[in-house]
């Protein structure tokens, strides 16, 4: 599959400039939107909420004159800012609650400055959405890539080769909602990339983790598949009706050899060869001790 195939999505995910000459990308993405976007939607909304009933009872709530239920409807609002996203809605609630003292104190009579916490509402919610169109996943036939950062890049990559093993973590909130974590497992000792950190640990005993991303199961598929299938099992070997090993192939070493084999079998276990191409291709690496 090269980079322009029907199935990657039109408009590109990860950087075309990260791929080398010759290298396909299988499957590119970001991570779950619903992470990213829905929290800050939802404190957008609170904020909307709280500056509309402040400012249609602004006079009211500077005489505290205002009605039990005015005075009920905005302190619910203000606890539920930061229930909403934890860091911008605490900075909402600190602005709401400055804007009812400066009400009530009388010192600004105009009912717009209601409206000062949807500012920080909007603030996170353009935040939010620059950190995920910012960051992008990548499978290519060579290696798994990770790219965050807005202003400061932080870009990774790890060869298949590199790659010892691949998980998959969901809550169950996660599975409903079809996303999760992906963790990549490596055989060296540094090169990982940790998005729980806002310093985005590069030295993590070579753990790549994709958090968030939508149908974890499926990324891990797709990296699977291809680690198992490095370029020299990519075309499939049919087996003449009886095999006469090439004169022009080199030889290699055992380990190699043995390396090359288990990796065969990989692929006739998984279904993704033939036992007639299985006994084939075995041949042939035999042949070639």
């Amino acid at each position: 599959m090269t980079a322009s195939s029907p199935m990657i999505q039109r408009d590109p995910i990860f950087p075309r400039s990260r791929l080398a000459a010759g290298e396909s990308l299988i499957w590119e993405g970001r991570p779950s939107y619903i992470v990213y976007l829905v929290q800050p939607l939802i404190l957008l909304v609170i904020t909307v909420a709280f500056a509309i009933v402040l400012s249609v009872n602004y006079d009211a709530v500077g005489s505290v004159d205002a009605d039990a239920s005015t005075w009920v409807t905005l302190v619910a609002l203000l606890l539920l800012m930061p229930a909403s996203t934890l860091r911008m809605g605490a900075a909402a609630l600190a602005v709401g609650l400055a804007v009812i003292i400066i009400c009530v104190t009388g010192l600004f009579d105009n009912g717009a400055i209601s409206f000062a916490p949807v500012a920080v509402g909007l603030l996170a919610l353009i935040y939010d959405y620059a950190i995920w169109s910012h960051t992008a996943f990548a499978i290519t036939d060579r290696r798994i890539m990770t790219q965050y950062g807005v202003f400061n890049l932080r870009f990774g990559d790890t060869r298949h080769d590199r790659i010892s093993n691949v998980t998959v973590h969901q809550t169950l909130v996660e599975r409903i909602l079809g996303f999760g974590d992906v963790m990549f497992s490596t055989s060296g000792e540094t090169g990982g990339i940790d998005s729980d950190s806002q310093a985005m640990h590069f030295n993590r005993k070579g753990a790549v983790k994709w958090e968030n991303v939508s149908r974890p199961f499926h990324v891990r598929k797709k990296a699977e598949e291809a680690m198992l299938n490095p370029r020299w099992q990519n075309v499939k070997v049919k087996a003449p009706a009886q095999y006469v090993p090439s004169p022009m192939l080199e030889p290699i070493s055992q380990v190699e050899a043995e390396e090359r084999l288990v990796k065969l079998k990989e692929l006739l276990d998984k279904g993704l060869i033939s036992q007639e191409e299985y006994d084939a291709k075995r041949q042939e690496i035999i042949s070639r001790l």
